[in-house]
């Protein structure tokens, strides 16, 4: 009942966003011949699929680069085919079943017995993610500091609040990685028997503790897959560059992967189905607000550049229904 009700609030969310944007800016009138230049503007069009590709190429590569710190024998192709299976769930989902669920479900049917190195992988993955999206957006808003003044007080206060929320999630994990440090944890259960025995507290420590564990051994893994990471969210906001070009807008490169990782964190909000509507609006107004691009045509660059990512969510779902999930047998039981 309650999946249910998330689901049908998450759609409700949607439609209601949208309805406002395309009361805003006429469907017909406004949004339908922007997007069909994607079609006159093909070179770009064709880049942003592209791009598309590349960022979840780099995404696959990315994740292999952990996993095979736990898994040697794991061939990349297999991961790729995840990857790109599962943007068909992150695009598709509507609560139930997400990319990530995807990921775990089949790697662990393929690797039995290997479901916990899977989740510890994947969650060094995400942690990553949000070290390469800090450090670009870092980058962005330096190379862009002498234009700050030159940015509405509204939009300021927006990228203010973003830089706090990415900022203090640095840091945390930071503080999270000393805290998990197996003689601090140590020193903790002796000084606090009650707390930290607790058993659903425990069962957490139990877990980040093993993924601090695999973070410590696999360091210059971790930081490899970190440097892949940035060069793979600088592709996927490439593919809504595009997009704006495609549909016949401009604005400086710069601004636009300024803007970017806001309108992501926007979009992964679970408020409603793929960002729909919470990303256009975003988008509309930070491109507005940065480069002075026209609210209409934000709204259908960010349209494009999400149809250019549903574009491999679609090859995902063709790939997903004609997969066979069978588990991979180590050379040894081979031999034997």
């Amino acid at each position: 009942m309650k999946r249910l009700i998330s689901i049908s609030l998450r759609l409700l969310i949607s439609g209601v966003l949208l309805a406002l944007l395309f009361r805003e800016h006429n469907l017909i009138a406004d949004i339908v011949p922007r997007l069909r230049a994607l079609l006159t503007n093909w070179p770009w069009t064709l880049a942003g699929i592209a791009f598309a590709f590349l960022s979840l190429f780099l995404a696959a590569t990315r994740w292999h680069i952990i996993l095979r710190g736990q898994v040697p024998d794991l061939p990349f192709h297999i991961v790729l085919r995840t990857e790109i299976i599962s943007a068909f769930f992150n695009i598709s989902s509507v609560g139930v079943v997400g990319g990530d669920t995807y990921k775990i479900m089949s790697l662990s049917r393929r690797l039995p017995g290997q479901t916990m190195p899977v989740s510890v992988s994947l969650v060094l993955d995400h942690l990553t993610g949000l070290i390469s999206v800090a450090v670009l957006f870092a980058v962005c808003m330096l190379a862009r500091a002498s234009h700050w003044n030159e940015i509405g007080h509204d939009l300021r206060m927006l990228i203010t609040g973003y830089a706090m929320y990415v900022g203090g999630a640095v840091v945390g994990l930071a503080i999270s990685w000393f805290s998990f440090k197996p003689s601090l944890l140590t020193w903790g259960r002796r000084k606090f028997p009650r707390t930290m025995g607790n058993p659903r507290l425990a069962g957490l420590i139990a877990r980040l503790t093993r993924v601090h564990e695999v973070a410590a051994r696999l360091w210059r893994r971790t930081l490899s897959a970190s440097l892949v990471s940035i060069v793979m969210h600088t592709a996927f906001f490439m593919s809504f560059y595009c997009g704006l070009l495609a549909v016949g807008g401009a604005a400086p490169v710069l601004d636009v992967l300024t803007a970017m990782p806001i309108v992501d964190a926007a979009a992964s909000l679970p408020v409603s189905i793929s960002g729909l509507g919470v990303r256009e609006r975003t988008f509309e107004a930070l491109l507005a607000g940065l480069a002075n691009v026209p609210e209409a045509v934000g709204v259908s660059a960010s349209l494009a550049g999400w149809l250019f990512n549903l574009f491999w969510g679609i090859v995902g779902g063709v790939m997903f229904l004609r997969a066979k999930h069978t588990a991979i047998i180590p050379p040894e039981a081979q031999c034997a």
